[in-house]
């Protein structure tokens, strides 16, 4: 099958072949194994065509609409069994893309869609790299974000086009970047308008000719990252290099505890092959230096965290395929471009903030005009930050802004494809306001409630339509957290619930569908997390030993930290419900009563267990919290260890009783939900990948001998137990 198109034509006095890059039976075009072998087979074509001076200049092209190249088949590292292995297939492909590099012209990639991982280090081996201004078009690194490093010449490249800072800035955060962004760092030698792209980027190709054939860099010197001068000369200093190594570590083990490795790996990669930067990287240097980095893939590809992260991507992925639906049903859902959202105010603001940026057009009502004041300033500074960082431009801010129609009428209302309901979250406020809603909606019109636990189902009871509406659970901050729990009512139809679990994806969410009972998924698991720890807290344990050794093991932070950024009022609210329908093993500890009472409400009061300082909130422990809540703390009481366990191996016994029930159908959804909505450690793989990893024999004997030490709520479940003398695995 012939993924690769070649056609050569005189433009003038200019030989051009146009290379066109499709692979078939995929939505995008990516390095598996079958393409490098054609791609092998490609080259050794064009060696010959070179020697015999039939071509200029070459010029890839896409075939797929808004993919260059998605970069190598995942599976291909899955695949690899130990260090050996990966760092083979990295040399293999080293080897493809030094054969590219070598040919005897001009190499131009024209990016006009997604270009990552291997289809940026194919571009970085060419003699230039142009780009167009659609959005859909960025390039990039992401390795790192899969716990691996650039294994195809990225580490070695990349500090050679854009300079050493910036190729840490790329590289070790995983960001892409648009074409605007890419030229004006250097990484791509022109950005193009979108319109005509490929006749543009040809005519490019034809003017610049002569010094792509002499393979000067257009309009950027080499390993200055666009800046040029005195000042690029002096980033590229062995001084300022030394710096930059230093505090590139510093950033990656403040950001991530030193519980990643692969940007570590990045660097020290980086580093050695250092002294080969000003190289044109022809012959032994280029050879040592990618030799270097193919090692150090192959070092990062074989550890547990890549195949944990690269099992994330999958599940992600899997995402995006998905429909919402179970046993293979399908409904016809379509694109939402016009969107409502009912009840103003912090939550408010910010769905519609967000819908407003993914460029849907938004009423937001509220009863007062106060509520719509708030949830207006809450989404103008959003977007003024967004623009602080220059992500959008002024004119994109104002545009922006203006899709946001605030109202106290449902004026608008009828064109709304979505309805977000985010009022107040009382049952008796909901259904009073969604039996008013469906007045003044079309009868196509789905309907979702914001809520973090009242009953999809007892809402709909009142509706004219039930069968229109479901539950879209926001995780706040709203633009941050990235998971959406789409909850299915008694009455909720197939479609409803793939419309929205489709809208979640086009606003940039990752849904998963749970079903309607107390807490859904992720509070009902997180909720036993938070207990135990106002249970260890009101016993004498220290909340300076408790925090750091949940961040420790990985968690985004501690959590008395997690209480406080939640609110206790909130916690409180879902505590009780979640008391009353599951009994004993969900009782509240009194630890929190009297910060309730003092109106103590966490970061939204600058006060809870921590005090927040100043308009940056820092964050510090209230000194006098144990006499405020009446403890007595002990120091060194229980280990860390053992404050690990108590936290996570009660949330994996509730999730052994969430799949039983069916609130979710998979290992798999559990895992993403507690992933992305509260960001337990993806290194581990997801919650129920940790349990594996440990054993599911072992976790039962572990929790029956905390059973012992502090009570019933610690009892293996019968769900847990199941599992275990069944496949032994959540994973099967």
């Amino acid at each position: 099958m012939n993924h690769f198109e070649l056609r050569v034509q005189a433009i003038g006095a200019v030989k051009v072949a146009h290379l066109y890059f499709d692979l078939k039976n995929e939505k995008v075009n990516k390095f598996n194994r079958e393409v490098m072998e054609e791609f092998g087979n490609l080259i050794t074509t064009l060696e010959q065509k070179g020697k015999a001076g039939e071509i200029d200049a070459l010029i890839l092209f896409s075939k797929k609409p808004g993919n260059f190249i998605a970069g190598a088949d995942i599976q291909l590292i899955l695949s690899a069994k130990n260090a050996a292995e990966a760092t083979e297939l990295a040399r293999a492909g080293q080897n493809l893309l030094n054969r590219w590099e070598d040919l005897t012209f001009a190499t131009v990639v024209a990016i006009n869609g997604t270009c990552m991982g291997g289809g940026c280090e194919l571009s970085l081996a060419s003699s230039a790299i142009v780009m167009s201004n659609d959005p859909q078009a960025r390039i990039g690194l992401p390795e790192t974000l899969l716990g691996i490093i650039p294994g195809m010449g990225g580490c070695v490249r990349m500090p050679w086009k854009v300079g050493i800072a910036q190729a840490f800035d790329l590289i070790l955060s995983g960001k892409t970047l648009v074409g605007e962004k890419a030229f004006k760092v250097g990484l791509a030698d022109a950005c193009l308008q979108k319109e005509n792209f490929e006749a543009t980027a040809i005519t490019w190709v034809i003017t610049n000719i002569e010094k792509l054939k002499r393979r000067e860099r257009i309009g950027r010197e080499p390993a200055l990252g666009g800046m040029g001068g005195a000042m690029g000369k002096l980033l590229e200093s062995p001084l300022m290099r030394a710096i930059i190594y230093k505090k590139a570590r510093e950033g990656v083990l403040a950001k991530t505890k030193g519980q990643y490795p692969s940007p570590l790996e990045a660097i020290k990669v980086i580093q050695e092959i250092g002294t080969h930067y000003q190289a044109n990287f022809r012959g032994v240097k280029r050879d040592q230096a990618l030799i270097a980095e193919a090692e150090g893939f192959g070092r990062m590809a074989a550890t547990d965290v890549s195949k944990n992260c690269i099992k994330l991507f999958f599940l992600t992925e899997g995402v995006k395929k998905a429909n919402g639906l179970t046993d293979g049903k399908t409904v016809e859902t379509k694109k939402i471009t016009s969107g409502a959202v009912l009840g103003a105010g912090v939550m408010g603001g910010g769905i519609a903030q967000l819908l407003a940026d993914k460029g849907i057009t938004v009423r937001m009502k509220d009863i007062q005009n106060t509520g719509l004041e708030i949830g207006v300033q809450s989404a103008l500074a959003l977007f003024k930050k967004s623009l602080k960082r220059r992500a959008i431009t002024e004119r994109q801010f104002q545009q922006k802004l203006n899709r946001i129609a605030p109202t106290t009428t449902y004026d608008g209302f009828q064109s709304a494809e979505v309805v977000i309901e985010a009022v107040i979250e009382k049952m008796e406020v909901k259904q009073a306001v969604l039996k008013e809603l469906e007045n003044f909606v079309h009868d196509d019109c789905v309907i979702a409630t914001n809520t973090s636990s009242l009953s999809v189902t007892k809402m709909q009871s009142v509706m004219r339509k039930p069968e229109r509406f479901c539950g879209m659970h926001f995780f706040n901050p709203v633009h941050k957290m990235p998971l959406v729990e789409v909850i299915r009512g008694e009455k909720s139809s197939d479609l409803a619930v793939s419309q929205v679990f489709q809208f979640s994806k086009q606003i940039g969410k990752t849904p998963i569908v749970v079903k309607d009972s107390p807490g859904f998924l992720v509070n009902r698991l997180l909720m036993p997390y938070l207990t135990e720890a106002g249970i260890m807290l009101s016993s004498g344990v220290r909340i300076e030993e408790m925090d750091p050794a949940l961040l420790k093991f990985g968690m985004p932070m501690g959590p008395i930290e997690l209480i406080d950024e939640v609110g206790l009022d909130v916690g409180d609210k879902v505590g009780k419900i979640l008391n009353d329908a599951f009994g004993e093993r969900m009782t509240p500890p009194n630890t929190f009563e009297k910060l309730l009472e003092l109106k103590r409400l966490g970061k939204k009061t600058n006060a809870g267990f921590y005090v927040y300082v100043g308009e940056k909130k820092i964050k510090q422990l209230e000194p006098n919290i144990y006499s405020i809540i009446g403890v007595t703390p002990i120091a060194n009481k229980i280990d860390a260890q053992e404050i690990v366990d108590r936290c996570v191996l009660i949330m994996i016994n509730e999730a052994a009783r969430c799949l039983d029930e069916k609130v979710v159908e998979t290992a798999q959804d559990v895992d993403l939900g507690m992933i992305m909505g509260t960001g337990f450690p993806p290194f581990r793989g997801g919650l129920l990948r940790y349990a594996d990893s440990i054993g599911v024999k072992k976790i039962i004997e572990r929790l029956k001998e905390l059973e012992t030490k502090y009570g019933m709520r610690f009892k293996p479940s019968e769900a847990l137990l199941k599992i275990a003398s069944g496949t032994g695995s959540f994973y099967s």
